[in-house]
């Protein structure tokens, strides 16, 4: 579940991500009902989100699975490191020290093509930003927005349920980071990983059925007059009248909908009124 303590719309659509510019494009909006047809398939744009995975420790350990490469924050390499060997991470006031090797404040770490990263007790996609930050340490995965869906979903969700419902879940959750993306928690990253934003567990939480929800809704949101929303959600009827004013979606309301036989548009329907589905495309 989830919990939030912003406004539910957000109006603002353009926004840059790793030093490019862009605008985000709502496009092809399909009113939620029970009567909605399926929104055809496309490709996704290549969208990359920053999760704050560890905040304000004192040190922690990193791995890669493959061969990886420690890069500034201007991508010049620095050196490289072998594949599975836990490396301690420590701040200082004036950089990082990475098993007593002193390094620059800020670090980034590449694993070769189709490795992982391995920090504060997960495995995660993408690629880890290191920030020391004098006596704490901060570390943000750098990783494609529908991949970090995939762990989202599963994190969020019983991966065993109906895949209408996982499926809703995807386009809330996939809402959710657009709208943080556009509107980040700091300068450093967009949202962090445990419920006070969306739950978010690396590899560990990845499914086949969170992996095919995400991918059968590729792209698409939840739009309201030109705008992404917020789209809040928590585990039940009770915690979304409490916690959220009876604004967003049941997670265990979206399993008895899905097991009655509504399809993810209607379960969409039932707890986002007047709300459209809308698709991602990127103008440069």
């Amino acid at each position: 579940m989830k919990f939030v303590w912003f406004s539910s719309l957000v109006f603002l659509l353009g926004f840059s991500n790793m030093q490019k510019s862009f605008s985000v494009v709502l496009k092809k909006k399909t009113p939620i009902s029970k009567n909605s047809s399926h929104v055809s398939k496309y490709t996704s744009p290549p969208l990359e989100i920053k999760v704050g995975v560890i905040v304000d420790v004192s040190s922690t350990i990193v791995a890669t699975s493959k061969i990886a490469y420690i890069l500034d924050r201007n991508s010049h390499p620095l050196r490289s490191i072998p594949a599975n060997q836990a490396i301690t991470a420590q701040p200082r006031s004036n950089g990082l020290l990475l098993n007593n090797q002193n390094l620059p404040a800020v670090i980034f770490i590449q694993p070769e093509s189709g490795g992982f990263v391995y920090i504060g007790n997960k495995w995660y996609r993408g690629k880890v930003l290191l920030v020391s930050q004098g006596s704490t340490l901060t570390a943000v995965n750098y990783v494609n927005l529908e991949q970090y869906l995939y762990s989202v979903v599963g994190s969020e969700m019983d991966p065993e349920e109906h895949i209408e419902a996982l499926k809703a879940q995807a386009i809330a959750a996939r809402s959710y980071a657009i709208v943080h993306m556009i509107r980040p928690a700091n300068r450093w990253f967009d949202l962090g990983r445990t419920e006070r934003w969306q739950a978010y567990n690396g590899l560990s939480k990845e499914f086949n059925t969170t992996q095919k929800a995400v991918e059968l809704t590729s792209g698409q949101i939840l739009s309201y007059k030109g705008g992404v929303v917020e789209s809040i959600y928590a585990d039940s009827d009770y915690l979304v009248a409490t916690a959220h004013q009876g604004l967003g979606m049941s997670q265990r309301g979206a399993y008895q909908l899905a097991a009655q036989g509504y399809n993810y548009q209607q379960i969409l329907g039932r707890y986002y009124p007047g709300v459209s589905l809308a698709r991602l495309v990127i103008r440069h």
